[in-house]
């Protein structure tokens, strides 16, 4: 064989090698990028589970919320009810006190007048 067809073989094992070298650390560095992807994906699988987690007990605590404002609501209506019918209540027995005043006070100028004034009264 000629020199140069060993000089050519050389080479080409050592262009191999120089590239063989850096493909196989690439392949290193792909195998931990693809482990590295796997626990990422957990991650994201376990952060997704616990978002719908949350978002439910939201939910729940939402329809809650509603319901109680639901009760406040009709509470506060039973409220201004009876307050208007405690309104409505005051204003009668006030007119009736009146009444009963306004009545009261013809019967007393009418005992005070039929008296007489020296304070004799017959027995």
């Amino acid at each position: 064989m000629r020199a140069w067809a060993w000089i050519a073989i050389g080479l080409a094992i050592v262009a191999l090698a120089v590239l063989l070298f850096p493909l196989v650390e690439m392949q290193k560095e792909l195998r931990l990028v693809r482990i590295e992807l796997g626990r990422a994906k957990e991650q994201v699988a376990e952060l997704e589970r616990v978002a719908a987690n949350l978002k439910t007990e939201l939910d729940a605590a939402n329809q809650a919320r509603i319901q109680l404002q639901r009760g406040l609501d009709e509470a506060n209506s039973e409220i201004k009810k009876s307050q208007s019918e405690v309104e409505r209540l005051s204003a009668e027995l006030e007119k009736a006190t009146n009444l009963a005043k306004d009545a009261e006070a013809p019967d007393q100028k009418r005992d005070s007048a039929s008296e007489p004034s020296n304070g004799w009264q017959p027995r």
